[in-house]
């Protein structure tokens, strides 16, 4: 399946995915923490069941559930100004509901607009130590 894949921030870290493309599970959950200067950590669950944490969690996070069949309509991506780390997320969806999290200190500069392509998100790529160095989110291809 082809699908399209944004990934911003640094390149610091190590790989991560989560995704949907063996099997056609979709992003059902997101749980994101954010720090003064980057994303801290991304909890993600699929709707066949699977879920992974990556980053390390701290403090209150920021949730976001997808309603069945809501797909996402539009979606940008910050990195936290030096590109070293995710900064910023933001998507809006085809219930008009938006979600927008990031870092608290300002500082964002580069918007990095996705391609959605069907609006369906499949998971997450990326790569992170303690941090979220760098994440997108993988769509399939119209």
């Amino acid at each position: 399946m082809a699908t399209t894949l944004l990934t911003v921030g640094g390149g610091g870290g190590g790989p991560f995915f989560l995704n949907g493309l063996h099997n056609g599970a979709s992003l059902q959950k997101i749980w994101v923490w954010v720090g003064a200067l980057q994303v801290k950590a991304v909890r993600a669950w699929l709707t066949d069941g699977r879920e992974q944490t990556f980053g390390i969690p701290l403090g209150a996070h920021q949730e976001f559930v997808f309603q069945p069949g809501e797909l996402i309509t539009s979606m940008s991506l910050w990195g936290n100004g030096v590109d070293t780390r995710l900064g910023a997320i933001k998507f809006n969806t085809s219930c008009n509901r938006n979600f927008i999290v990031k870092m608290t200190n300002p500082g964002l500069k580069r918007e990095y607009t996705v391609d959605v392509g069907s609006g369906l998100c499949m998971g997450i790529e990326g790569r992170c130590g303690h941090d979220i160095d760098c994440m997108g989110f993988v769509f399939p291809v119209v």
